[in-house]
């Protein structure tokens, strides 16, 4: 069985779509934030909810759906703020709901295999950021060391990062879907082969033009493009 881990789609349907038709897959998992930042919240819930086996709340789902503070990077803080204004005004109240009541973690079994998600960490599933190359081993292990699970999901830092022979499990961030910041504007997720326990990461161009235009025409910062274009 082939799963699709993706997270962080932001509001950024044309990515989305473009991940879902280009990676063949059997399955879906979402590991959070489906709204923010991006201009088609509406169309990007309605997806992730059509589409996905499970998923779980990120944080700016959590901020959108409470109206309360993501508590995201300085960096970032101001523009979710702004887009939050925007995605409370597009979302109608059935799918607010549907944002409040998804789970802050997910254990399942898909493909013969267990797993365990998060959007951020098992001790905080919100807010905590496990980035690669700034997190040590040793706190991965207190995060994940715990669970029995031989796939264990987060996502939130908008880093893809495979780990393997840390904790029982393998642990995997699949980045990004709709706002990478790690240096390549393609969009970013893994996928899984449940057969052969082989984890990639893959990287999917699509057209950030379409989405510029989307971002002018809803009124949003064109900051958001710059960031879209790995220029910040």
């Amino acid at each position: 069985m082939k799963i699709l881990v993706l997270s962080d789609v932001h509001g950024n349907i044309v990515a989305l779509n473009k991940v879902l038709e280009s990676v063949s897959h059997d399955a879906v998992i979402f590991s959070g934030d489906i709204v923010d930042y991006g201009p088609k919240p509406s169309e990007s819930l309605e997806t992730i909810r059509k589409v996905t086996f499970k998923s779980v709340r990120g944080n700016h789902d959590n901020a959108a759906a409470f109206n309360v503070d993501c508590h995201c990077s300085q960096k970032m803080h101001a523009l979710s703020v702004e887009t939050r204004k925007y995605t409370r005004k597009v979302l109608n109240d059935e799918q607010l709901s549907f944002l409040k009541s998804l789970p802050l973690t997910e254990s399942f079994e898909l493909g013969g295999k267990r797993f365990f998600m998060v959007h951020a960490s098992r001790t905080d599933p919100l807010f905590q950021y496990l980035k690669p190359g700034e997190t040590s081993k040793e706190k991965f292990v207190e995060e994940f060391g715990g669970v029995d699970a031989d796939f264990v999901v987060y996502g939130h830092t908008h880093f893809p990062v495979v780990l393997k022979d840390v904790v029982k499990g393998i642990i995997i961030n699949p980045g990004s879907v709709g706002q990478p910041r790690d240096g390549d504007p393609r969009a970013s997720c893994a996928l899984i082969d449940t057969v052969s326990n082989d984890v990639r990461i893959v990287r999917v161009p699509y057209d950030i033009d379409i989405v510029a235009h989307q971002i002018v025409e809803a009124g949003l910062p064109e900051t958001l493009i710059s960031i879209l274009r790995q220029n910040f």
